[in-house]
Formats: C-alpha cells, sequence, structure tokens
C-alpha cells in the first residue's frame, strides 16, 4: 500500500456541487472520495479535499468527480487556493485584532 495525503481539488460543477462521500476517478479507477466539499465563494469555484495515494496526488492531476449521478472533470490545486503563500494570516489589516498594544 502506498502512502496518501490529503489535497484539494477543483471541481468543474455545473448544476450541484459535491457535499461528501462522491468518488474520485482516475482513468476509469477509483481512487477515493471526496471528504469535506462546497462552493468557495470567495475564490469562486466548486473545491473539495480528498485522500488519495502519492501516485495520484500531483498538483495538475486529472481526475474525475461523480456528483449526482454526473461525472464532472476536476484537477488537483495548490492547498490554499484562496492564500496559497500564507501571507493573511500574520497580516494586521486581515486580522486587526492581532495588533499588540
Amino acid at each position: 500500500m502506498s502512502a496518501a495525503r490529503i489535497v484539494t481539488l477543483e471541481v468543474d460543477a455545473v448544476d450541484a456541487d459535491a457535499s461528501g462521500f462522491e468518488p474520485v476517478w482516475h482513468k476509469g479507477r477509483r481512487v477515493g472520495f471526496v471528504a469535506p466539499a462546497g462552493y468557495g465563494y470567495t475564490i469562486g469555484k466548486s473545491v473539495a479535499l480528498t485522500l488519495l495515494g502519492d501516485e495520484f496526488a500531483g498538483e495538475g492531476t486529472a481526475l474525475w468527480v461523480h456528483i449526482v449521478g454526473v461525472e464532472r472533470p476536476a484537477r488537483i490545486i495548490p492547498a490554499s487556493p484562496y492564500d496559497p503563500q500564507g501571507r493573511r494570516c500574520g497580516n494586521e489589516e486581515f486580522w486587526p485584532w492581532s495588533m499588540t498594544l
């Protein structure tokens, strides 16, 4: 058994977003299931988390997710699409209460 890791998917959802437990496919093989998922209003995309084996977990890997019985394309994106460099977390403008007095 290979090592696995949690990855973030961007899903090309049309009428419904993934919500959890949907199968994730790679070239006709089920490779995982969606965990938490939904529409990311801040980034304007449907996103999902899934646990995948390392051989499928590379950024940009093309996958498919079944949403309400319809196969939708998905791809692995950076773990934090809203703030990939983690800059907002230490930004006093973003967290005004974190300023020292």
